[in-house]
């Protein structure tokens, strides 16, 4: 008997791989059951997909991440060192030569009679936003995609300028060595600085630098006047057309290149954590960090909050390479086999202890939550913060944003927002702890993202974010704290096997974070009408512009481009209910 078992055994290293790949995949299967809880008013199709979903990102979309990810490392190194070989002059001249097709493209859609309104050819699911399916099939397509390069590092000025679809891994690949980050770094590397710059940008140090727009320096966009130009725009040479162009979404012009600020770093960060066992202790102290009360602002400065009442505030200040007892604290938080970052925090949270400092590699701060996808994985991947999982498979990484979407179809799609939330409210920080409860009662999601934000009023020019001269700090200010407040994950009616109204619970959401002053990530579902978005996003700059650059025709309303797909949601009631009104 023993010996017919032994006779099952693998004798040699390719069989203990796989009977090691066949039980990892029998894990998957198995860790996908928890489908079956799901509501039957849920289509087959998608609970079929459920519970499909880990084995085919662990074969599947993990494996071809690490390729793709691993090809745009090499290329950027390999561009780096093209750069240092090439005359300055000719990459600008190579950098003309791409923008000279998109003004070509352009002037040929001019010339047929701007029939359609124009769309970047890059599809949506490419993208860092929660659409799948293509609204641009009725749009003139241009291409963009071979805008891809970084065209100069000036470390006199402490520039960096890039073409819009280079990301966060690329640029941080290539500063990091010259001891150089962007001013405001993001930490997802897989978003562009186009999107960035044209679209939400934020990081933990815009507490005191703002939004990623305020490190813009200048922007150059192709235009749809008659004839198009390559425009450069900066706050001196045309302020109107600069301070709105941040969060416009290419609605005015097609983004060719952006020039933003680099700030000098130091190889780590000390961390402080400081640990809140009340909403109103979050708040407060979100706001006494944030608006710097009693004491200077900590260089980075979040929060992640693990239930209503309990929560991490994350402080770094940058610091030179620790000695002595001091290099015991380092903690090399983004090598492939450690826990991920969250659940190292919740780990302090819930070991006692009401604060803790470490200290952490630049790089590693900068990109910890990537590994995770914040901690969105969990959902997606239930073992993958398993010792055995991160050891042997977590040096591939996390499964690209792109490729999850491109996974996906329709049906999964329209299911999911019925089954799944990522939503983002940026509040005024003294309305943080209502916010809290809010979110319990329309979500009950933990863990909550909390990144504190410095929004300046600059009254008409203060563009799309426009405080209106209300929630700015003490002391006649010109800016406030907002805090942006993110739930990703799924609601507990749909973990107890029910279900939840999105429409309803967005629209209220919606409605409140407009009513304390606040605005919604518009790369997330936004279940309004087109009036709504206006009223919570003040067009008045971008209006004048649209005039002034023939664009009416020429592109769609931020509104068009952010709402979700047909056939998400119905709002023909309310939109017919604006339509009246107008009457």
């Amino acid at each position: 008997m023993i010996e017919q078992l032994t006779s099952y055994l693998p004798t040699s290293i390719s069989g203990v791989i796989g009977y090691a790949l066949l039980y990892l995949l029998g894990i998957c299967f198995l860790s996908g059951a928890d489908a079956g809880n799901m509501s039957k008013t849920f289509s087959w199709q998608f609970r079929v997909a459920a519970a499909l979903r880990t084995p085919v990102l662990v074969f599947l979309v993990v494996p071809m991440s690490f390729v793709i990810n691993v090809y745009r490392k090499i290329r950027t190194i390999w561009r780096a060192r093209q750069r240092l070989q090439k005359d300055p002059k000719q990459a600008w001249e190579d950098h003309q030569g791409r923008v000279q097709t998109v003004i070509d493209d352009v002037t040929d859609w001019d010339k047929a009679g701007r029939k359609q309104k124009m769309r970047t050819a890059r599809p949506n699911w490419s993208s860092m936003s929660t659409k799948l399916g293509s609204n641009k099939g009725d749009s003139h397509r241009i291409n963009v995609g071979h805008l891809d390069h970084i065209l100069e590092i000036d470390e006199a000025n402490m520039t960096i300028t890039c073409e819009p679809g280079v990301n966060m891994g690329d640029i941080t690949n290539v500063l990091l060595p010259r001891k150089l980050a962007l001013l405001c770094q993001v930490e997802m590397e897989s978003l562009t600085i186009g999107g960035l710059s044209m679209g939400l940008g934020m990081e933990t140090n815009s507490h005191v630098i703002g939004w990623f727009q305020e490190t813009v320096e200048q922007f150059e966009i192709v235009t749809a006047e008659n004839p198009p130009r390559a425009l450069k725009v900066t706050r001196e040479s045309d302020p109107d057309l600069f301070y709105s162009l941040p969060h416009s979404v290419g609605t005015l012009g097609f983004l060719t290149s952006v020039k933003v600020r680099l700030t000098r770093t130091m190889p780590y960060v000390r961390m402080k954590y400081i640990m809140t066992k009340t909403a109103q202790e979050l708040q407060d102290t979100m706001t006494k960090l944030g608006e710097g009360i009693d004491e200077k602002a900590p260089e980075f400065l979040e929060a992640t909050s693990y239930s209503k009442h309990t929560a991490v505030v994350q402080c770094g200040e940058m610091c030179e390479a620790p000695t002595g007892k001091d290099r015991k604290l380092i903690n090399y938080i983004n090598l492939w086999y450690k826990p991920f970052y969250f659940k190292h925090l919740e780990k302090l949270l819930d070991d006692g202890h009401d604060t803790y400092e470490e200290i952490i590699p630049l790089k590693h701060y900068y990109h910890r939550f990537t590994r995770s996808i914040f901690w969105e994985i969990e959902d997606m991947i239930p073992f993958s913060n398993h010792p055995l999982y991160r050891f042997f498979w977590g040096w591939l990484g996390a499964p690209e944003i792109g490729l999850l979407k491109l996974f996906q179809g329709p049906v999964i799609r329209k299911n999911s927002v019925y089954a799944h939330v990522v939503q983002e409210s940026c509040m005024p920080v003294r309305r943080l702890a209502e916010g809290l409860d809010k979110f319990e009662e329309w979500w009950d999601i933990y863990p909550l993202l909390v990144f504190p934000l410095r929004t300046y009023d600059r009254g008409e020019r203060s563009g799309f974010l426009n405080p209106h001269g209300k929630n700015l700090a003490p002391g006649d200010k010109n800016w406030g704290i907002w805090v942006d407040l993110a739930a990703y994950g799924v609601p507990k009616s749909v973990r107890e096997g029910g279900t939840f109204d999105p429409k309803k619970i967005v629209r209220e959401f919606h409605d409140w974070t407009e009513h304390v002053g606040g605005w919604c990530c518009y790369y997330t579902d936004l279940f309004c009408t087109r009036q709504e978005y206006r009223r919570m996003f003040d067009h008045t700059l971008w209006d004048k512009q649209r005039i002034r650059f023939n664009a009416n025709s020429a592109f769609p309303e931020p509104f068009d481009k952010v709402r979700p797909e047909p056939g998400i949601v119905d709002l023909t009631a309310e939109e017919a209910a604006e339509e009246a009104a107008k009457k």
